[in-house]
């Protein structure tokens, strides 16, 4: 069965590994629709050439796995990786010399309907996927971009992906994307985006340069159509899964004293549901929490004025000055004289919406709106454009207003990423919530609301237990304002922030009778100064609910030109996954890593080592065949340790005990052949794991079989076993 099983996963990943490359090699012929993908940490997501909103998946090739990643698939997540960027100003002579009241375009247009690149997209790695083997057989997963060392010439940063296009509007937008791998620093990619005011093309080929008035660069962010990588095995019920799209959604930065720039989503009960389902329990296992991450982008740069020559740009620490949250088509239109320009969404972009509904104790001279877990009230869309249904409720930040001259620049650098409590305190939180044992979290600024604002409203309903819930929950919030620091460290310190130590160059698992053999190279890494040793970590069957567990750790002395380690504790014939990590240690005095991580190891990225293939370690071969044995016996579908231990459809009959060569013959209890098994193994295995699979490829029906073991030389024994499906 389970080698069936690797090569109908082999055939997945590399398929979807083709699919991604033809498309890439189709896209490299129209620079306007190339992709670059980036997922060398937990925020994965894609880039178009145009700037537009795209559609990626990565779960497959993947998972299974606990790395807690988000995925963001592209539609309705605008900036997230650098799309669907709004720019607008008054009084803009288009191509046609046609005089607009207000400009206001997005990537594509009616004067471009596929957008415009100017400089085509680029995407390099720093370090590649390690050569993998398991049990002989390589396990071929090739690189998601362009690897390529000398690319990286400063910074830290693992991969980076750049482009420049072009707004109709007269802007040329170069953007830049960086990833790193590193362990304090892998749950954000930041984002920087140049503007450059390099004028219109008219419809005869020549160019105007006009000084763009009243200019304001918008962006927006939501929360639909993205992946979470746990939770979906086992996938929970349909009436359990939370819904991604119940936010609430708040922007830290708009009131004096406030330290940061983040505009953050997080889960919300679903109001038109009895008691309180924030972090979405799933009941049917044990309450474990679905979505207690908050998401979120943290702004880290935003010129004060256009510029000549960088050194001129200096941070205005007010912008974004207008922020507001809502259902775009929800929007209100403004009332007689609030707009005079004609255009809704011009209108919010400058500040219109947010001053109709203005959030109390802002900036004066800045335009913030109302936040939506700041109205008392426990319906997260009981607020002027919130909707319940609507999957496009989004935050929205507006820069501006500009007078940005001709060639003329602006520049916005911005971490966007995830953080929260963590799947596995995830699955303790809920797990001590449906039990009724969860007490509070320790050192809550707000004895009631915990790190939520001090006016949230719990739902009606909810108990002291729910509360407690979400009191948990809100820990992420803090962990949302150490990953903006962090990331805005990062910035000013010209992103030279320790360096990720790299993967291992060669990573293969055996399966033994005595064990599960594990070999590593990594010359590399044992070359550095701070190398401090490996990590590896198993876990047990392909269930998100199990995770990983430490079973090795070295420190500094462990070099060599090939490791070896020996799993010896494991279960024969169950499904195991390995990943290793390089270890590095940040320096006490190392001025440019930032304080909190100062002394601490650091892990090459986890996500070098996709788990993608898993092993069933064997037992020993012997020659006394009357030590076979059959398990389980009687076989039944319902079993949970099927479950538990990774049989893919909860199918596996296991033969142990075998001798190192023999032939397994099922038949029924009336004598019919069903399934003819040549176990020949060389590594002198005495384990062989059937998947229940007839010869003409029908699943086996329940009854009683007979299984006739013969050894090449005549020697027969035979053993019966029950099937109840």
């Amino acid at each position: 069965m389970n080698n069936n099983i690797n090569r109908f996963i082999k055939s997945l990943v590399l398929l979807a590994f083709l699919l991604i490359n033809i498309s890439s090699s189709l896209n490299a012929q129209n620079p306007e629709l190339a992709t670059a993908i980036v997922k060398v940490g937990r925020v994965w997501g894609g880039v178009i050439g145009n700037g537009d909103q795209g559609t990626f998946d990565f779960r497959a090739g993947f998972f299974p796995n606990d790395f807690d990643i988000l995925q963001y698939r592209g539609q309705q997540s605008d900036n997230y990786f650098s799309s669907g960027y709004r720019m607008g100003a008054t009084s803009w002579l288009a191509p046609n010399d046609s005089l607009y009241t207000v400009g206001l375009f997005g990537p594509k247009n009616d004067f471009m309907p596929a957008g415009k690149v100017v400089v085509p997209l680029k995407s390099f790695i720093r370090y590649k996927y390690p050569e993998q083997i398991v049990n002989g057989n390589p396990v071929a997963i090739p690189m998601f971009t362009n690897y390529d060392p000398s690319q990286f010439t400063s910074g830290t940063y693992d991969q980076f992906v750049e482009v420049t296009s072009k707004n109709i509007i007269g802007v040329e937008v170069k953007r830049k994307v960086l990833a790193w791998s590193q362990t304090f620093n892998d749950n954000y990619v930041i984002v920087e985006v140049e503007l450059t005011n390099v004028g219109v093309d008219k419809t005869n080929g020549t160019i105007h340069q006009d000084t763009l008035r009243n200019f304001y660069f918008g962006m927006s962010q939501g929360m639909a159509n993205n992946y979470y990588s746990y939770g979906n095995n086992p996938a929970p019920p349909t009436s359990e899964r939370p819904n991604y799209q119940y936010v609430w959604q708040n922007y830290y930065g708009a009131r004096p004293g406030d330290s940061l720039r983040v505009f953050y989503f997080y889960h919300a009960d679903d109001p038109s549901t009895s008691g309180d389902n924030m972090g979405g329990p799933a009941l049917s296992q044990y309450g474990r929490l679905l979505n207690t991450n908050f998401t979120f982008y943290s702004i880290l740069h935003a010129s004060a004025a256009p510029y000549t020559n960088i050194s001129q740009d200096a941070d205005d620490i007010l912008q974004p000055r207008i922020t507001y949250i809502g259902t775009e088509t929800r929007i209100p239109s403004p009332d007689g004289g609030e707009d005079p320009y004609g255009s809704k969404n011009y209108w919010a972009m400058r500040g219109g919406y947010s001053d109709k509904y203005p959030r109390p104790g802002a900036h004066p001279g800045t335009h913030h709106g109302v936040m939506n877990d700041e109205l008392g009230s426990p319906d997260f869309s009981a607020f002027p454009a919130g909707v319940i249904q609507a999957v496009n409720s989004k935050n929205f930040s507006s820069f501006g207003p500009y007078n940005f001259p001709p060639n003329s620049k602006l520049r916005f650098v911005y971490a966007v990423g995830v953080a929260g409590i963590g799947a596995q305190k995830a699955k303790e939180v809920g797990e001590k919530w449906l039990s009724g044992t969860l007490t509070d979290p320790p050192n809550m600024p707000d004895a009631n609301t915990g790190w939520l604002p001090t006016n949230f409203a719990f739902p009606n309903d909810a108990t002291e237990m729910d509360k407690k819930k979400a009191r948990w929950i809100s820990m992420g919030r803090d962990s949302v304002m150490l990953t903006a620091w962090r990331a805005k460290w990062n910035f000013d310190n010209n992103y030279e922030i320790p360096l990720a130590p790299p993967p291992p160059s060669h990573f293969s698992v055996t399966g033994y009778g005595d064990g599960v053999e594990l070999k590593w190279k990594n010359a590399d890494a044992e070359s550095n100064p701070n190398f401090a040793g490996y990590q590896i970590m198993r876990r047990i069957s392909n269930m998100d609910t199990v995770f990983y567990n430490e079973i090795y750790s070295s420190d500094e002395t462990d070099k060599a030109t090939e490791h070896i380690f020996k799993d010896v504790n494991v279960v024969p014939g169950a499904q195991y996954y390995y990943y290793i990590q390089t270890k590095a240690r940040i320096a006490d005095d190392d001025i440019k890593a930032d304080p909190t991580t100062r002394g601490k190891i650091m892990y090459s990225g986890r996500a070098y080592i996709p788990n993608v293939t898993f092993i069933n370690p064997p037992r020993f071969s012997t020659d006394d065949m009357s030590r076979i044995r059959i398990a389980p016996n009687p076989y039944n579908i319902n079993d949970p340790l099927l479950k538990t231990y990774g049989y893919v459809d909860q199918r596996g009959i296991n033969f142990f005990n075998l001798p190192q060569k023999v032939t397994i013959k099922i038949y029924t209890e009336h004598g019919d052949l069903v399934q003819t098994i040549e176990h020949d193994s060389p590594e002198r295995a005495g384990t062989y794991t059937w998947d229940m699979i007839t010869s003409s490829q029908q699943v086996i029906s329940s009854g009683l079989y007979i299984a006739v073991f013969q050894k090449p030389g005549g020697e027969v024994a035979y053993h019966k076993f029950l099937v109840v499906r």
